[in-house]
């Protein structure tokens, strides 16, 4: 005969133990919020919840259990209270039920060794009162077998009218308390031995209650009482600033993956972000009840600043009426990856950044009049077009509510940024810096710490570069006189060397040669493709490098990579040209997809008659490179000026005009006529250049 072990399934009270009690230890909002949704559950109107240090009860005026429902439900470990059948039910005042997995009745053992159970019937008017110690629960029996663990617990009534329910047994007075509070029907649930280490306080417990249940409890048929004082909307829920709608919800049928889904939702917008963390966001309710709690946005990336301020609420009752069950056993978390649920978390992404956009909009209205009125107010703020107003007064008010709220450090924003944007040079970069800030809601402190750097070091940093500015624009002039006369050899080696010229905005390049190598071997191998030519004139002029016209620039990492092609200023550009310079272009986008590739074509073009739709290949005269590189610089150069206005005595200013000779100083001259701080400059310092001349 054999002594082999039968191959079955076995579990443990470890199973309870894990799936059930851990789910709530130490966290007392939570167990209570259990037991009020099973009030909710019961149609009572009214759920007292009465805290002490050492003891805690919930009761309630429902309809209370039968002993049926008592042995055939409530002592049931993992019992659903909905199925397939009766999921879209509704009790007799019109509620959907919140309980759904039946692991609910554990949840006072995260905080509790023992748990008392009192319930009235309203049906039969009869009492069943019950007590369950945690140690009994969890301990092992030589009554349990191995296929199935149960627990008696020990009765105290069992089917006694209200009359001979001994009181006395009570801990703390609380079944009297109960039963002086109920009309009928009720149940009690009171705690003993508990593991909190000090009682909870009850404005936050209040406040917790209420966002948990925020649907529900500003129904007039539900009433919640803490410590014998109703939670009320004030104290629930915090005062907004903003709300959107601005009162009851906005309603919507949303298509997911084919069907059509019920949504209501509403946010508000604090003040002062006085909660945790943890309570901003979006809390998503099924049933009146929490589904998804806070702290969440759906996964909405780089608005962590406005969010923390952030109240919203989500009711999707469909979530639990799902055949499977994408709630999370704690309640606090939905599973976004379900079929059904994965469209609504994209959904909802968006929802959100729609709310902070017209959050911050609504901010940034009404910061708008305090803003402008210290740019005119303020002392030592320079003075500033009103175009220029109206630029930092909306990168103001689109800073953080710290800023907004902040009247001292506002002040030192507007006055160090003003300060240092009339330094034209530094515009593109302020301007940059904040719209990468204000995309991504990073920390703006170090936005405020960058414009002290920038205001610091602004002035010997613009007399140094404004010298090479003006060298530069010297260089351009010269270019330009070359590109009349000079061959395809001597501008190719020029643009090598000086890069720069093709314009102030192309970033830090220089000459690739292994690049160009590269090129040259592929296309000798004809794995550069497209265009025959290349071989054949490389094979005419093998020691030409890549091809004689064409010169390759790159950044140190090859994020930026630019490909020149280059052509005698004599003779007229043709279609074939552009065509090599597009195959070029592919090619390098091919060699280094994570780089930014531009292409440029250079040469005669009457009529502009060569062209290219592409936005990263241009086609350029000679003398566009030169007059519009010059202008750049010229651009530059006078800003920098302006920005250093109160040092008109410094050598260095004197040097820049210089160094740029008379067609630098001409143009110059002509871009102060539209400009008076920089002829205001020309006037102070021509009286020094005259008298050096004159020696």
């Amino acid at each position: 005969m054999s002594t082999e072990k039968e191959l079955v399934l076995k579990y443990s009270h470890n199973v309870i133990e894990h799936l059930g009690l851990k789910l709530y230890q130490n966290r007392p909002t939570n167990v209570l919020a259990e037991l009020v949704s099973n009030s909710w559950d019961a149609d009572a109107k009214n759920v007292w919840l009465d805290i002490e240090k050492e003891h805690l009860a919930v009761y309630d005026d429902g309809d209370g259990m039968t002993r049926e429902v008592l042995a055939e439900n409530y002592l049931v470990i993992g019992k659903k209270k909905r199925t397939a059948d009766n999921v879209t039910d509704v009790t007799l005042k019109g509620r959907r039920l919140m309980g759904r997995k039946g692991i609910g009745k554990l949840a006072p053992f995260g905080i509790a060794q023992k748990l008392s159970l009192l319930t009235v019937s309203r049906q039969t008017g009869l009492c069943y009162w019950l007590e369950i110690d945690l140690h009994g629960l969890l301990s092992e029996s030589d009554d349990n077998t191995e296929e199935q663990f149960s627990y008696k617990p020990q009765i105290i009534c069992d089917g006694v009218k209200i009359e001979d329910i001994p009181v006395e047994k009570s801990i703390n007075g609380y079944v009297s308390k109960f039963l002086k509070s109920i009309d009928g029907g009720g149940t009690l649930v009171m705690m003993d031995n508990l593991s909190l280490k000090r009682k909870l306080p009850m404005d936050r417990l209040r406040a917790s209650i209420g966002q948990r249940f925020t649907v529900t409890l500003l129904r007039d048929d539900f009433n919640v009482h803490v410590d014998n004082e109703k939670v009320t909307e004030e104290q629930a829920l915090p005062h907004f600033s903003l709300r959107i709608p601005e009162s009851g919800f906005d309603e919507e049928t949303i298509n997911l993956n084919g069907e059509e889904r019920n949504v209501r939702y509403w946010v508000g917008f604090v003040e002062q972000a006085e909660w945790p963390q943890d309570q901003a966001g979006v809390g998503v309710y099924a049933h009146g009840k929490i589904a998804q709690d806070r702290p969440f946005v759906f996964g909405l990336k780089g608005r962590e600043i406005s969010t923390r301020y952030m109240y919203g609420v989500i009711e999707a009752d469909w979530l639990d009426e799902l055949d499977e069950d994408v709630v999370s056993t704690d309640r606090t978390s939905i599973n976004w990856e379900n079929d059904a649920t994965e469209p609504m978390y994209e959904w909802g992404k968006k929802l959100v950044a729609n709310w902070v956009t017209q959050y911050r909009n609504h901010q940034k209205k009404n910061n708008e009049g305090k803003v402008l009125r210290k740019l005119d107010t303020l002392p030592d703020i320079p003075k500033i077009t009103f175009e220029e107003k109206s630029a930092i007064k909306d990168m103001v008010c689109s800073m953080s509510p710290k800023i907004y709220k902040d009247e001292s450090l506002q002040s030192e924003v507007i006055s160090k940024l003003t300060s240092a944007w009339t330094h034209r040079p530094t515009r593109n970069i302020i301007k940059s810096l904040w719209d990468k800030i204000e995309s991504s809601e990073k920390d703006e402190g170090q936005f405020v710490e960058t414009l002290n750097d920038i205001h610091k070091h602004l002035v010997p940093e613009s007399l140094s570069l404004s010298v090479t500015v003006a060298q530069r624009i010297y260089a351009l002039s010269k270019l330009y006189e070359l590109s009349k006369t000079g061959t395809e050899r001597q501008l190719q080696a020029l643009l090598e060397k000086f890069p720069w010229i093709l314009g102030s905005d192309k970033g830090k390049v220089s000459a690739d040669e292994a690049l160009k190598e590269v090129a040259k071997k592929a296309a000798l191998d004809d794995t550069l493709g497209g265009h025959g030519e290349a071989k054949k004139e490389l094979m005419i002029q093998p020691d030409s490098g890549t091809r004689p016209d064409f010169t390759f620039l790159s950044d140190t990492n090859h994020s930026t990579i630019i490909a020149v092609e280059l052509k005698n200023p004599q003779l007229p550009l043709e279609r074939k040209h552009i065509n090599q310079l597009n195959t070029y272009v592919g090619w390098l986008e091919d060699m280094y997809p994570n780089a930014t590739v531009y292409g440029t074509l250079i040469g005669k073009n009457p009529n502009n008659s060569i062209y290219s739709r592409d936005p990263q290949i241009s086609v350029l005269t000679w003398e566009d490179i030169c007059l519009q590189s010059r202008k750049d610089y010229l651009e530059l150069l006078a800003s920098m000026l302006v920005g250093v206005s109160d040092h008109y005595d410094d050598s260095r200013i004197i040097d820049a005009v210089n160094f740029g000779g008379p067609q630098t100083r001409e143009l110059l001259q002509r871009m102060a006529e539209a400009d008076s701080p920089l002829n205001d400059l020309f006037r102070v310092i021509d009286s020094k250049l005259g008298k050096k001349d004159d020696v």
